[in-house]
């Protein structure tokens, strides 16, 4: 239908026409062009304005700056884009796996590390901060190898012996890690990692003064790494300085907004004076900058039970609970295999070592599915066709072993798999107990439900919850954990008797 009168037709115009007038206008532009043009006048090609595409060294010399103007997480894209541009460059590749690390990424970090060491394996300072990566993995015996190796090519870097110390005091080595701190001392008291690592190793012998000491060298030297001011308040509560210590996280919150840990430390340092409205606010911003930070949820748990909101307390310990047995479980680092007696109870730790693979993940979709290829470590003919998988799913704890071409084990002997990283709650190494060979091969699906990871008091203390809330059935495997990590634990002890008195 239409509104008024209808439209008029067109007459419609032939095509040829069209194209004949185009040509001529064609024609016309380009005599006009030639008349004007100076015959001297050079003739110029059009062509598209390009983008320009940034060096590796500018990328370097950003990250650089971000680095110093305490901006962690700039810095660090800024490094990458670099070893994007330049995948063969080490000096980039070494300082994202060093920002990596102090980022909580230890499994990057460790990984950036080992590529640098591959295309420079005569690099100290490759190999100094893959020693480092791995200290902050907590693969204490790798981290001392490798910082050992850094010194031995670079014995006058200052970091390398830095690095060495903290691996150091964290093997128990605690003279060497005092000889360790105090060379790089010696050798360039100016560098900012030099007076962090002598702080740390003191800071774990228990010289807290002497650490914070350190710790406000390092924040002089590079007055905006949160990290830095993280570990004064550390030191500063250690001393009962608690207004300073405040401060210090206030500080590192203001530096990093992103980070965690600093509103994690501020919250739980009020918390435990007693300031439950402001700790609650700052374990919330803690949550909302990463939601996968799980001490942060626990502590949110207990401000809910100091307060007996035992509806909202159990949640939060839930959530927490279950980040902490996850972090607990990404800890795997190696599958080891290895034969021990099948009748008796198993060791405290894996002796002869059969075969081993290191765990990484399937993909960077999926970080927390993790697998290992099984190679031998034994000689021998009856090994030339052993290989195997395991395959760990770090959030549900459930994992799988394939194996295949195994010797059959001596009579009354059995192979056991061993995770190196992930503890039981009792602190002994995860093992699968004895595996069944059938034909050279070992199939078996198995859970690691409870790992070392959570702390005493979330335990006991959602048991509690659950209690209060009549719901023992799920108190109890919460008191039975707790049990675990300390068999004699009052709370514990005492949540059972109350479960078992409130059912009979």
């Amino acid at each position: 239908m239409y509104l008024g009168s209808p439209p008029k037709r067109r007459r419609r115009s032939s095509p040829w026409r069209v194209l004949t007038l185009l040509v001529l206008i064609v024609i016309s532009l380009y005599v006009l062009v030639q008349i004007r043009r100076d015959p001297d006048d050079p003739v110029v090609l059009v062509a598209p304005t390009m983008t320009p595409t940034r060096s590796a060294a500018a990328c370097i010399s950003e990250g650089e700056e971000l680095y110093w103007a305490g901006d962690l997480k700039g810095a660090i894209a800024a490094y990458e884009e670099a070893v994007r541009i330049d995948r063969t460059a080490i000096e980039p590749t070494v300082a994202l796996a060093r920002l990596l690390a102090f980022e909580g990424r230890t499994l990057e970090a460790v990984q950036h590390a080992q590529r640098a060491v591959e295309r420079a394996p005569e690099s100290g300072e490759a190999w100094m901060v893959l020693g480092m990566a791995h200290h902050w993995r907590r693969d204490i015996p790798r981290a001392v190898e490798a910082c050992q190796r850094a010194v031995s090519l670079a014995p006058e870097n200052a970091d390398a012996h830095s690095y060495l110390a903290g691996a150091y005091v964290d093997a128990h080595q605690w003279a060497l890690a005092i000889e360790s701190a105090e060379k790089a001392l010696e050798l360039d008291s100016g560098r900012v990692d030099v007076q962090r690592n002598h702080g740390y190793v003191m800071e774990v012998l228990g010289d807290y003064r002497a650490a914070l000491q350190s710790y406000q060298r390092a924040a002089q030297i590079h007055p905006r790494f949160a990290t830095i001011h993280i570990s004064i308040g550390n030191n500063q509560l250690a001393l009962g300085e608690f207004d300073a210590a405040v401060e210090s996280f206030e500080r590192a919150v203001e530096l990093d907004p992103d980070n965690p840990r600093a509103y994690h430390r501020l919250g739980r340092t009020l918390y435990e004076r007693g300031q439950l409205d402001r700790a609650e606010r700052y374990f919330e911003q803690a949550i909302a900058v990463d939601p996968e930070f799980g001490p942060a949820f626990a502590y949110l748990g207990f401000t809910n039970w100091n307060r007996r909101n035992y509806e909202d307390a159990i949640p939060n310990f839930e959530r927490g609970l279950a980040l902490d047995l996850l972090a607990g479980r990404r800890r795997a680092r190696r599958f080891l295999i290895t034969v021990e007696s099948a009748s008796t109870e198993m060791p405290g730790g894996w002796s002869s070592v059969v075969m081993r693979g290191d765990f990484s993940p399937l993909s960077s979709l999926e970080p927390d599915i993790l697998r290992a290829s099984l190679t031998p470590l034994a000689v021998g003919e009856e090994w030339a066709e052993a290989r195997g998988t395991v395959s760990l799913d770090a959030r549900t704890g459930e994992y799988e072993v394939r194996f295949e071409g195994l010797p059959e084990t001596d009579p009354g002997r059995a192979y056991v798999g061993w995770f190196d990283g992930v503890n039981t709650l009792s602190g002994g190494p995860l093992n699968t107990g004895p595996l069944t060979l059938a034909g050279g091969n070992i199939e078996g699906d198995f859970e690691a439900t409870w790992v070392q990871g959570p702390r005493i008091d979330t335990l006991y203390t959602l048991g509690l919850a659950y209690f209060y809330m009549a719901e023992c059935e799920k108190a109890y495997p919460l008191f039975d954990a707790a049990l675990e990590i300390d068999p004699e634990d009052r709370n514990a002890l005492e949540g059972i008797r109350m479960c078992d008195h409130a059912g009979g």
